[in-house]
């Protein structure tokens, strides 16, 4: 089972890999990595935090459209070109078709997001600067994320078409980093159904436990044991979409 899963995840990370559009992607944000120098001469602050923080904004947004792109469409992909058929008549479980493909984009999209990453800390280094831990955290952060994203993302797309799934990829991004909302509006004593919301900010997914962006222009210390904790919850999340993906893929008749 192992050697079945691990070859189709390294065909799935290669297929990804040479996908133009992914291409184009991961040079629109090593573009914007340089362009946040000329944000840097404008910023009336310090010039290599405005530097950091539009830089790892923008590798988070990377982060998103791989999801989106890699995720959403990669089964309808295998299903348009008919390379599922001959997979699946094989001893190739459905089950492992899944895992293979989400660890084969999982892959694709730590690859574009580390080449962006080292580019980054690159681009610090030259103009004098010293990449701290926090710069460090905030890149581990980001590639925690994209694990929950790529599984939501692949498993929206076993459930509708591919389209839609990218913009339900794209909606639950933008819900699970402001999870934080929640949590204040149940604290606040404002709100009519404090129980509920607080109930939702423990249920729902929050993506701010990895998010450490804002650490790097804060100056505030990075606790490690919360990314820790973090990225085992993103990756318990992560678990339970590729189940979910699992469960809708076998349902699937093709």
């Amino acid at each position: 089972m192992r050697d079945r899963v691990v070859v189709l995840a390294r065909a799935t990370f290669v297929e990804a890999m040479r996908d133009r559009m992914l291409l184009v992607v991961a040079l629109f944000a090593l573009g914007m990595v340089l362009f946040s120098r000329v944000l840097g001469w404008l910023s009336i602050e310090d010039e290599l935090k405005m530097v950091q923080d539009f830089s790892l904004s923008g590798i988070s947004c990377l982060a998103l459209f791989l999801a989106m792109l890699v995720g959403a469409f990669s089964v309808a992909k295998e299903v348009e070109r008919r390379t599922l058929y001959p997979l699946l008549s094989r001893d190739l479980t459905r089950g492992e078709f899944v895992v293979g493909k989400y660890l084969g984009l999982v892959f694709a999209t730590w690859s574009c997001l580390a080449g962006a990453g080292i580019a980054l800390l690159l681009w610090v280094a030259v103009w004098g600067g010293h990449p701290g831990e926090a710069l460090l955290a905030a890149l581990l952060g980001l590639l925690c994320e994209s694990l929950l994203l790529v599984a939501v993302a692949l498993f929206l797309g076993m459930l509708t078409a591919p389209a839609i799934a990218a913009l339900g990829t794209c909606g639950f991004a933008l819900a699970a980093r402001s999870t934080e909302a929640l949590r204040e509006l149940a604290s606040s004593g404002r709100a009519d159904n404090a129980g509920f919301w607080s109930f939702a900010y423990q249920l729902l997914p929050n993506t701010e436990d990895v998010n450490f962006i804002n650490a790097t222009t804060t100056g505030l210390p990075i606790h490690w044991e919360q990314l820790l904790m973090g990225a085992a919850a993103m990756a318990l999340w992560s678990t339970v979409f590729v189940g979910g993906a699992v469960v809708l893929f076998k349902r699937r008749e093709f």
